[in-house]
């Protein structure tokens, strides 16, 4: 892979993005399909994140929010095309307010302008859903409740991303250069599991498991890159290595970049990071030609 002619695609997010399995998947698919990797995938997500720089009263520490951290991230990564998910956060786990909409919009407006402003290609998806039945470790809240936070979450949150993800889908093509619909594959995903498994959770309600990471990568490749894919790519002899590096690389590059996020990664420098990357990278490369 000649990194110095692959486009720099950098994710920009909150803890499903830092998570970071959807973007290993595309990672895998593509390194599989193509000769020469097209693309260098940089995970710049931060746990907790959100676009509004809003924060529940409840929360352990001050959310992080992106406008902290973004010139940081923008000059460090040097994005050919950036993409957003922002949302999940946004709403604070409460009843829909139009505050706190305007507040989502004014913070995903001036992130879209500052990643143009860069020359970056700007793609935007949908925030994925709340799935309340799936909630583990915490206390859903009828509405009237004086206070929420991600504990102790309204119990129809879904309603206000819904309405989040409603806003996203209208974002003019002048404004940005792709909008890709991730909330609806994930609820078609949620409701078939439910029905061939009734003891199905979709993860913790909040973030997805592996299958939700995999319909988002696949909304992506299909959306974004043209490219129709079935089978995801964790049973492939590479992907373990794939994974490896992608950790590796998100954690350095993330503590490089710097947030405010209370909780650290055990990181490598990055210069040390990317060296052991390319160790990891000819191991890949080798069982590709194998």
């Amino acid at each position: 892979m000649n990194e110095n002619t692959a486009k720099r695609i950098v994710f920009l997010g909150d803890s499903i993005t830092d998570d970071g399995t959807y973007i290993s998947y595309l990672d895998a698919f593509f390194r599989e399909q193509f000769t020469e990797q097209p693309y260098t995938f940089i995970n710049l997500g931060v746990s907790s994140e959100t676009a509004s720089g809003l924060s529940e009263p409840d929360h352990p520490f001050p959310r992080p929010c992106i406008h902290e951290r973004l010139q940081r991230a923008l000059s460090e990564s040097r994005p050919d095309w950036t993409v957003i998910c922002y949302g999940m956060n946004d709403g604070i786990y409460y009843p829909f307010s139009e505050e706190r909409f305007a507040a989502y919009q004014d913070g995903m407006h001036r992130l879209i302008e500052a990643v143009r402003a860069t020359g970056s290609k700007v793609i935007v998806m949908t925030p994925p859903p709340f799935d309340a039945p799936s909630l583990s470790g915490a206390t859903l809240l009828p509405e009237g409740e004086e206070k929420y936070s991600y504990m102790t979450p309204f119990i129809r949150y879904d309603d206000v991303l819904e309405r989040y993800a409603e806003w996203v889908l209208g974002l003019q093509s002048a404004a940005v250069d792709a909008v890709i619909a991730i909330r609806e594959p994930l609820l078609q995903h949620i409701a078939e599991q439910k029905n061939s498994n009734p003891d199905y959770h979709y993860g913790d309600g909040i973030h997805p498991d592996a299958g939700g990471h995999w319909v988002i990568a696949q909304t992506l490749l299909r959306q974004l890159f043209k490219q129709d894919v079935e089978q995801a790519p964790d049973t492939w002899p590479i992907y373990p290595l794939v994974y490896e590096r992608h950790r590796l690389l998100s954690a350095a590059w993330k503590e490089h970049v710097g947030h405010t996020n209370e909780n650290k990664s055990e990181a490598l420098p990055l210069d040390k990071a990317l060296q052991h990357g390319e160790v990891l990278e000819r191991q890949i490369q080798e069982l590709l030609q194998a």
